[in-house]
């Protein structure tokens, strides 16, 4: 995920999510809990009512008329209601009419407490009592019957909590649930927002690389004013940079001009001393190379982060008229394939000189046909020229250093495919030499722009 947006929004639908996941849980556990304690002092309030209708029965033992029943599913089996009573020994002394089947194992809680149990099917309340029978009782002292100690039990099904917790269940998450996607779609705008001058800035950006604006204008937020405030002190250091060095080269160029043009014409003077002008020959030729080497080494450009990006095909049809008239005898053909929509963030400069040097490398020793090709590869620029002339010798890597001629009959002074070598290691790229398929020499260069 390299896009920040994207790990912002995941990473906040994670805590969401989690926030939610939480929430509900804890609601629902919340809920079971009230509804479970409903539950225990609904069958209480049924304890209380049985106890306010119980009667002494034979014996003086518990019990509680069917005609009094304080809830009428105490009255039909299978209601859901069930209730017995049981006597200190733990028998049972009264079942509801709605109870059959085994009679479940109870705990005795002591008199006054009250025991609340969820078996898995239907709650079961125990509650303890003593009761003190009719004082006209057999078993009656003194007019009154000894109290004696009783546990009412109370069974409901769990059908109609299940079926509420089902429901809040089912309101619960589809709540949460819509209430999470809301909050994503909230947070995804949110973050386009927020994040929106970032993408202006990155906008920006490119109109710099490509021509359309000169600098970043936009006003930005607080964050993000430092950075482009750097970005525009840091273009303008660039274009200035690259200024100065122009303007230097050129001045370094003029002034070594007229004391070379002297020198030259010293030599060139036949009325000069022919020892004068043979101690001068050697050491003034090796001062032009040099000087020619260093400023076109110095020339270079490089690669330009900020720089508009060059349409290269113009410039490749400009070199091809230009060396159709300058090798008009051999009226050469030029194949070219450019796509017109192909630009390099490269010198211009840079490149008329070093398509120049491949271009008229191919002119020179080409029989009529050339073919330049220009494509984006392997995320580097492609320049491949061929010819079909007779091709580089075996030693064809030696042509890649200065002043190493292929063949002393062709005019020049060997430096173009040295020059090029040098250029191309400016741009960090490679250069190789080998045959080209229409029989002479192929240059195939790559530049990293």
């Amino acid at each position: 995920m390299k896009s920040l947006r994207t790990r912002l929004l995941v990473v906040a639908s994670l805590v969401l999510a989690t926030f939610l996941l939480l929430s509900g849980e804890a609601l629902e556990q919340a809920f079971r809990a009230a509804a479970e304690q409903g539950e225990q002092d609904r069958l209480e309030g049924m304890v209380f009512a049985l106890l306010g209708a119980a009667e002494s029965g034979p014996n003086g033992a518990l019990t509680i008329p069917d005609g009094a029943l304080p809830d009428p599913r105490l009255g039909h089996v299978l209601s859901g209601l069930d209730a017995l009573i049981f006597n200190e020994r733990g028998k049972v002394v009264w079942r509801s009419p709605s109870f059959s089947g085994a009679v479940p194992q109870v705990p005795a809680p002591e008199v006054g407490a009250s025991v609340f149990l969820d078996s898995g099917d239907r709650f079961m309340l125990a509650y303890g009592v003593r009761w003190v029978g009719d004082t006209n009782g057999p078993h009656a002292a003194g007019g009154q019957q000894k109290p004696k100690r009783y546990t009412v039990a109370l069974f409901h099904d769990q059908d109609t909590y299940r079926a509420q917790l089902y429901t809040f269940r089912r309101i619960l998450w589809f709540g949460l649930g819509g209430s999470g996607l809301a909050l994503i779609a909230v947070q995804f705008f949110v973050l386009r927002w927020g994040l929106s001058p970032l993408r202006r800035l990155a906008r920006e950006l490119h109109q710099v690389e490509t021509g359309e604006r000169s600098r970043i204008e936009s006003d930005y937020a607080t964050e993000l004013t430092p950075l482009a405030n750097g970005l525009n002190a840091m273009i303008l250091a660039e274009r200035t940079q690259q200024k100065r060095y122009r303007n230097a080269l050129d001045d370094l160029a003029h002034s070594l001009k007229t004391p070379l043009a002297v020198l030259r014409g010293i030599i060139d003077d036949s009325d000069a001393e022919a020892a004068t002008r043979a101690r001068l020959s050697d050491p003034v030729g090796r001062i032009q190379d040099i000087t020619d080497h260093q400023l076109r080494k110095a020339a270079a450009a490089g690669r330009r982060t900020l720089s508009e990006p060059v349409q290269v095909r113009p410039i490749v049809e400009k070199l091809a008229g230009a060396l159709t008239k300058v090798y008009a005898q051999k009226q050469p053909k030029f194949e070219i394939r450019v796509p017109y929509a192909l630009r390099a963030r490269a010198d211009q400069g840079d490149l008329y000189e070093l398509l120049g040097n491949l271009m008229d490398n191919a002119g020179k020793w080409c029989r009529q046909h050339i073919a330049v090709k220009v494509e984006f590869a392997d995320r580097r620029l492609h320049i491949v020229v061929e010819d079909d002339g007779p091709g580089f010798p075996e030693n064809a890597a030696e042509l890649l250093a200065r002043g190493v001629r292929a063949d002393t009959h062709v005019p020049g002074q060997g430096i173009g495919l040295g020059a090029i070598a040098e250029m191309v290691h400016v741009y960090d790229g490679a250069i190789s030499l080998g045959r080209s398929s229409l029989g002479g020499a192929q240059v195939d260069v790559y530049l990293s722009v």
